[in-house]
């Protein structure tokens, strides 16, 4: 080992040694108080200062980000709670629609208008009944997506591959999504909520507002599902 190599240790062992005895020793600047003004540690704005101006300017930054940091949690906490009454709002909506009509623009008001999130579809899975285009997959075309999205469970949150963003959202660039299937197995259909935001729906996200949409949705469609059928079946037997 050189001496150079030999200084440098040692100095790495000394500074190690003080850091530790100052650690087990927290009174020493109490002991020693003339230290504190003599001795000087470089401040990248303000060059050289005591140790007392140092901590000041330490416990300074340290606040100021403990105000960010609570000026944060408030505004998420605000965030959270305005998409918790939009939520509660919907559900009171959804219970009272009477028609799909209704629960899509129920949901479309609630996600588009007041969550500001630009793409929202929901679609049925090969229903014999003659449902509007728009709550129906063209062919096939989305069995692919179960098959890979939807490894047992009955909800996905994240990003999509871009020939499964046309099948869904053909008009809009979405970033990220949440599929949820409906029905008591799933087979019902699905509802598509779209994000422009990479990191609004994350895997890891809380589930528990999408998954109680999720579970009054599947309660709720099913016999405005049949409408159309009751609707052609009634108008048969009119006797006039």
């Amino acid at each position: 080992m050189t001496q150079e190599a030999k200084k440098t240790d040692q100095t790495r062992i000394d500074d190690s040694l003080i850091v530790d005895y100052l650690q087990e020793n927290p009174d020493f600047f109490d002991r020693h108080p003339q230290l504190l003004e003599q001795l000087k540690v470089t401040h990248s704005a303000h060059g050289a200062i005591s140790l007392v101006e140092r901590q000041q300017l330490v416990l300074r930054e340290r606040i100021r980000m403990l105000e960010e940091e609570i000026t944060d949690l408030m505004v998420n906490a605000r965030r959270n709670e305005d998409i918790f009454r939009h939520y509660s709002a919907l559900y009171e909506r959804l219970l009272q629609c009477e028609t799909l009509n209704e629960v899509a623009a129920s949901l479309q008001a609630t996600f588009a208008e007041q969550l500001q999130l630009p793409a929202l579809t929901l679609k049925f899975f090969d229903s014999p009944l003659d449902l509007p285009e728009q709550f129906t997959f063209t062919a096939d075309t989305h069995k692919q997506l179960l098959s890979k999205r939807f490894q047992n469970t009955t909800m996905y949150l994240g990003r999509l591959t871009s020939a499964e963003q046309r099948l869904l959202f053909p008009e809009k660039n979405i970033e990220s999504v949440a599929l949820m299937l409906l029905g008591d197995n799933g087979e019902l259909g699905m509802l598509a909520i779209g994000s422009d935001d990479a990191s609004h729906f994350e895997p890891a996200m809380d589930k528990l507002l999408v998954s109680q949409l999720q579970t009054l949705l599947s309660a709720i469609l099913p016999p405005l599902v049949q409408q159309p059928a009751l609707a052609r079946a009634a108008g048969s037997h009119d006797p006039s």
